[in-house]
């Protein structure tokens, strides 16, 4: 073999073999950073997760406190409402005692 021929052989060795490292140093630094978009992407959507399950236990919370308030108002309604059915009774025993006593 001639030496052009060694010199072209090794030439090409050393091309494929810089290829190939360089491609597997562009690969690489492409997956690192996919890798921090999906790292970051992960954590947008965890931070808005919480965001929301905090807005719902505070939406909970208003609710729960409101139902206190219906069902108080429901209670004292429903007193209201027996005394002024008492108050009615009342008002027939003493019309009907009125009449009586005539």
């Amino acid at each position: 073999m001639s030496d052009s021929v060694i010199i072209a052989s090794i030439t090409g060795v050393l091309a494929v073999v810089g290829s190939y490292v360089g491609n597997v140093a562009i690969s690489a630094k492409k997956a690192r950073a996919d890798a921090i978009k999906d790292a970051e992407r992960e954590q947008a959507q965890k931070d808005q997760l919480s965001m929301i399950l905090d807005e719902q236990k505070e939406i909970k919370k208003r609710l729960d406190q409101h139902n206190g308030y219906a069902e108080k108002f429901a209670q004292s309604n429903t007193a209201m409402m027996s005394i002024q059915k008492d108050v009615e009774y009342m008002k027939k025993d003493i019309s009907y005692l009125k009449e009586r006593s005539k």
